[in-house]
């Protein structure tokens, strides 16, 4: 087997849960990106190099890194006695909600499994990925990395992991609007420790009806569908705290005419889904920062699009 020197791999951001979806659902959007490139060395050991915006308070400990697990974890996994360095070109902002360690993992672990030819299934690149979660933020979580590495809509569940990836609407536009407010730098550990370990079989039920109703409407296109299912009766009414004004910005987004609101991720950006063939996404959007600006919480906002799945940009 001759190895590539290096691969170099791009992964957009996500919004992960969708409302009813949880810990499984995940989706792709077509903001921001990270570049990781991966070489090999001599020396048998994973390090770690950062540059870019958003690079500074990085970690640099392979331990730490969303990189480093995932990158061990296939050099065990290809038996070689080799090293790897890996430079990450830190884009995409943390501590936003949008699967930023999410989308270095998958980066970093698309480009080894390229580099180091194992040819590994979507289930077990996405099940590698989370490793890098784990690190990040104590769970290995598979909605932001699933959709970082397979993009659009995806699904990720089951034991043994099981991923599933779906194409979305061509007209669905996703309003993200990021509230500038100071959360704690392990945010993501926080947001899933307010989330009750047992919950009530009527909320159970009520998130799965929910979460059909988005899987089914990501399947036929349709965004009003999507819409309906985005309520949560598990996460969100313990996380809305985190989100100061959530709850009337999610009513105003929806007398706006948006398909359906929800926070993304752990927070504190709002995702509003809109169907852009019937109404305007922009002005949607300012009537969000409006809203929140009346709980005197200034935001900034954007208008997005699923993204393409991480991809090889140069090997």
């Amino acid at each position: 087997m001759i190895l590539e020197e290096r691969v170099r791999v791009e992964a957009y951001c996500s919004t992960a849960n969708l409302g009813a979806g949880f810990d499984v659902f995940g989706l792709a959007l077509n903001k921001y990106a990270d570049h990781v490139q991966v070489k090999t060395t001599n020396n048998p050991t994973v390090r770690i190099k950062a540059q870019g915006p958003y690079s500074k308070e990085l970690p640099r400990s392979p331990n730490k890194n969303s990189a480093g697990p995932p990158a061990q974890a296939l050099i065990d996994k290809s038996g070689l006695n080799i090293g790897v360095e890996i430079i990450i070109e830190k884009n995409i902002p943390p501590g936003l909600g949008l699967g930023s360690s999410g989308a270095t993992a998958a980066a970093c672990t698309k480009a080894m499994d390229h580099l180091l030819q194992l040819n590994l299934s979507d289930d077990e690149l996405v099940k590698t990925a989370s490793l890098g979660e784990t690190a990040a933020s104590g769970s290995a979580h598979t909605d932001n990395v699933g959709a970082s590495l397979l993009g659009g809509f995806v699904i990720t569940y089951g034991k043994p992991l099981r991923t599933v990836s779906v194409k979305p609407p061509a007209k669905l536009s996703v309003v993200v609007v990021c509230p500038k407010t100071r959360l704690p730098r392990n945010k993501t550990s926080l947001a899933r420790k307010l989330v009750p370990r047992k919950i009530e079989t009527d909320n159970a039920v009520l998130n799965v009806g929910r979460a059909s109703a988005i899987a089914l409407g990501f399947a036929r296109g349709n965004i009003d569908l999507i819409g309906t299912g985005m309520e949560d009766a598990i996460a969100e009414p313990y996380r809305e705290s985190l989100v100061p004004g959530y709850v009337a910005v999610k009513m105003a987004a929806l007398a706006a005419q948006a398909s359906g609101v929800a926070i993304s991720g752990a927070g504190p950006s709002v995702v509003a889904f809109v169907d852009k063939t019937k109404h305007d996404p922009v002005k949607i959007g300012r009537v969000m920062v409006r809203e929140l600006s009346k709980n005197k919480v200034e935001s900034t906002f954007f208008v997005t699009r699923p993204a393409e799945g991480a991809r090889v940009t140069r090997s």
